[in-house]
């Protein structure tokens, strides 16, 4: 059911009411979507600028890492759908990463466009440095924020993603 501005019942609006004639104003500490991409890009600033004077780094390349060390022997249509980027970014992460001695892939089938990609002796030690850094800076995000609420956090923002890609 709308309310007629476009909000479902029992979800709270971010619209504040205003005197007739005015414009809607929207308050941003009310709407999830401001607030889910600020805390995103806050924590981005936090390891970017780390990753890039330490390790000559970017996030992509640090999220393609992440993949392949949960995940080794992925192809990159695969990671391209797991990180939700497209093919191109994932492409030039993939191939500095490999010239740098960070990663090494499989062609089961010969075709080098279906390579199989996981991380090298060399990268795997690079990503532990890193995941250092990323974890610093989730524990000072999660700073004052107990267990069960993390939990509860983590429970809604999958359920986010599923309303959106569901």
């Amino acid at each position: 059911m709308s309310d007629g501005r476009g909000a479902s019942a029992g979800v709270i609006d971010a619209a504040r009411e205003t005197p007739v004639g005015e414009a809607p104003v929207l308050d941003l500490d009310e709407y999830a979507p401001f607030l889910l991409n600020a805390v995103a890009l806050a924590w981005t600033r936090q390891i970017a600028g780390v990753f890039k004077e330490d390790f000559g780094l970017g996030v992509v390349e640090w999220r393609v890492m992440a993949i392949l060390s949960a995940q080794p022997g992925v192809p990159a249509n695969q990671i391209c759908e797991m990180l939700r980027m497209d093919k191109s970014a994932i492409s030039r992460s993939l191939h500095m990463l490999a010239e740098r001695g960070n990663l090494d892939h499989d062609a089961p089938t010969g075709d080098l466009r279906r390579r199989e990609w996981r991380l090298s002796a060399r990268g795997q030690a690079l990503f532990e440095d890193l995941l250092a850094v990323a974890l610093e800076a989730e524990a000072r995000m999660l700073r004052g924020v107990s267990e069960d609420e993390r939990h509860a956090f983590l429970g809604v923002m999958r359920r986010f993603l599923a309303n959106l890609e569901g």
